[in-house]
């Protein structure tokens, strides 16, 4: 057996009774740091200056410290110390300057001024002033005692066409990083949310400037959009071809399919993100959740999905419905390396579909297999610049006609997204870019994804070694009747050998047909991500749970291979009829505040098992492209030719049953989205039986 290597969030006490055949780790008491800070205002100082004072900040006690403290005296410092003592001073005022200041006139202004962009005072109304941001956006911000009142932002796209009115929906967004997050006080909120979006304005303006040709990003940036949506709601009104008609919420689901497992949702000022967005996935995406109308005699009921509504329920709960998108910009790029930029409503035909053809390399095997039609994309034509002014340079071919312009698309993942490291080289082969092969990071998905504030493992060395992180989780419990609580779970997870992985932040790409080639691989790790992190995820050193408190939690180990072609989790859960499962009952009778019920939905899953069995329960899943979640192996639901003659041929209507059986299990974790939820869910399978 491999040798363990424990987390620095192991505890030291003593292990508990541990339920699976999964390994367990060695005990390791972490690092103790002895060193405190007096002034909490030093502290998030130096903290936040720390990267440019060459370690000052970064576990320098500031108790009592002096020169006479550190065994130095003034004349021993001497010149040479007081000038490095201005230097960090110096460092530390530009580190402060360097972040937006608060939401205010006077910070509004001098953001403005920092980032050079022109303010008119409104003659016509006190306390209003006008954001000149570049050539193609305007921005009018009114205050009523220094605090936000009114944000009106206009761009050239808007009256163009009915569906791409960017200023009306990019002003709400704007309004929205100028107030306080939900549970912040006014008092701390800054600019600095405000500040991204008016950088990302002034980035499409100075690309699109006449001296870099004059080419317009806001339109190029368009045509995708028109593209996409063209194909998003031919695709949305697919499913709601094959659903019923008096299916509750059909709009919203059918939307949500093409989000999950089609060609993505794109946006414009969608959620929280100002500009062009492709979703492709979200979490819970099954789970609905609507805002509570009041009725004619005053009750509240919830709302129909109905043609006059076209609100978004998952931008109401962005926790619950975690949305992972694709940000599309654009960014400087030499035409003669990479093809730019093109301005064309036409990346995809009006049939939007044709058939199959099997001579085609872009065509899909599952296409060809399926007999199933395929996305009709098109070429455009290439955009290129109107020739300028010659300048005084006899041999300056910057002002020729049939110049392409050095710009070119680049998708931003909303949130990064950690894929093995193959996947990485892949997705960039993919859009026709050669990764760096000089990055040699040691990094793996505990490391980047569940626990950034510790070493990585894949630091560690050893990488026949087992690694182990944990947690404690209270979770969602629905007994037989329905009812439903919360129960502790002590979650582990294992890592039988180090995988490393990279961090995808943007991806460059010359057609929106590449992204939505590659989103089933994106799905893929989006929803692993999820379920990990619902789990495990630490920001900073986790605390250390006491020994007597994980004693009282229900034990639940997984163990993960991340590498492709597919990540797969094998959960190892406590029978309920073991005697180590006997003491988890650590619930409360509070009802959880997440509607719509999660106990309705999984009841309707519920069927007696088979399989009496008090070994651990373990199941073993691969989420394969699309974020299709597939039982590998379980023993749970026993086979219809168990204690069979081998030679007795197996009933195909019990082999048909017991595969949908198998299959519930898989569709119960995609509707509930979090481990801890769907383990006390399959508990509860197995206790019905």
């Amino acid at each position: 057996m491999a040798t363990p290597t424990a987390s620095t969030n192991t505890p030291s006490k003593q292990l508990p009774t541990f339920s699976s055949p999964a390994p367990r780790s060695v005990p390791h008491t972490g690092n103790t740091n002895m060193m405190s800070y007096d002034s909490p205002a030093v502290l998030n100082m130096l903290n936040d200056a720390s990267s440019g004072l060459g370690g000052v900040g970064m576990g320098i006690s500031m108790s009592g410290l002096g020169m006479s403290s550190l065994g130095m005296t003034a004349s021993a410092m001497g010149r040479a110390d007081e000038a490095e003592r201005s230097r960090r001073l110096r460092n530390i005022l530009e580190v402060v300057g360097a972040k937006p200041g608060r939401v205010s006139e006077e910070g509004l202004l001098a953001l403005c001024r920092k980032l050079g962009v022109s303010v008119e005072k409104n003659p016509a109304e006190s306390h209003s002033w006008m954001l000149l941001i570049g050539d193609e956006a305007v921005c009018d911000i009114t205050f009523k005692n220094d605090e936000i009142a009114s944000v009106n932002l206009q761009t050239g796209l808007d009256g163009e066409q009915e569906d791409l009115q960017f200023g009306p929906t990019g002003s709400e967004i704007l309004v929205r990083s100028l107030k306080p997050l939900p549970g912040q006080s006014k008092i701390n909120v800054t600019l600095e949310r405000f500040s991204g979006n008016l950088e990302k304005l002034l980035t499409l303006d100075k690309l699109g400037a006449p001296q870099n040709g004059g080419v317009s990003c806001y339109n190029a940036i368009a045509g995708v959009y028109t593209s996409l949506r063209k194909l998003f709601e031919h695709e949305k009104k697919m499913a709601l071809a094959v659903m019923q008609a008096n299916t509750p919420n059909k709009s919203h689901k059918a939307e949500r399919e093409v989000l999950c497992k089609k060609s993505g949702r794109p946006r414009l000022n969608g959620g929280t993100c100002l500009g062009l967005s492709l979703e492709y996935w979200m979490d819970r995406r099954q789970l609905i959740k609507t805002k509570p109308a009041q009725s004619d005699k005053g009750k509240e009921k919830m709302d129909v999905d109905s043609p006059e509504s076209s609100s978004y329920p998952e931008d109401e709960d962005t926790e619950f419905n975690r949305m992972y998108s694709l940000t599309i910009e654009c960014e400087s790029s030499p035409s003669a390396l990479y093809t730019p930029i093109r301005i064309s409503n036409e990346w995809i035909s009006d049939t939007i579909e044709k058939p199959t053809d099997v001579s085609d390399a872009n065509v899909s095997i599952d296409n060809i297999l399926l007999d199933r039609p395929s996305i009709d994309w098109q070429d455009p034509k290439p955009t290129y610049l109107e020739a300028t002014a010659p300048t005084a340079e006899a041999m300056d071919l910057s002002s020729a006609p049939g110049r392409l312009p050095n710009i070119r698309f680049v998708a931003k993942f909303n949130p990064p997204l950690v894929v093995p490291y193959t996947v990485h080289m892949q997705l960039y082969q993919s859009v026709g870019i050669e990764p760096r092969l000089d990055d040699f990071r040691p990094t793996t998905f505990v490391g980047l994804a569940l626990r950034p504030g510790e070493i990585d493992p894949g630091m560690m060395g050893a990488a026949e070694s087992t690694h182990e992180i944990r947690s404690l989780r209270s979770t969602l419990v629905v007994d037989d009747a329905g009812k439903e609580s919360t129960a502790q779970h002590a979650m582990s997870l294992y890592l039988p050998k180090i995988e490393y992985s990279r961090t995808l932040e943007s991806l460059p790409f010359t057609h929106p047909k590449q992204l939505v080639q590659i989103l089933p691989t994106l799905r893929q790790y989006a929803l692993t991500t999820s379920l990990l992190r619902e789990s495990f995820f630490e920001k900073g050193a986790p605390p250390n749970p006491s020994s007597s408190a994980r004693d009282g939690a229900l034990q639940i180990d997984v163990s993960l291979t991340y590498t492709h072609p597919a990540p797969r989790l094998t959960v190892y859960i406590p029978h309920p009829s073991s005697s180590s499962s006997s003491s988890s009952s650590s619930s409360s009778t509070s009802p959880p505040s997440n509607p719509p019920s999660i106990s309705h939905l999984l009841s309707n899953l519920l069927s007696p098992s088979s399989t009496p069995t008090h070994q651990p329960l373990a199941i073993t899943l691969d989420i394969h492209p699309n974020a299709e979640i597939a039982v590998a192996e379980q023993n749970i639901i026993a086979s219809p030719s168990h204690n069979m003659p081998q030679a007795q041929v197996v009933d195909m209507d019990k082999a048909d049953l017991q595969d949908r059986r198998v299959k519930r299990l898989s569709r119960a974790l995609d509707t509930v989205g979090e481990l801890g939820v769907w383990a006390e869910w399959v508990r509860a399978l197995v206790r019905a039986e």
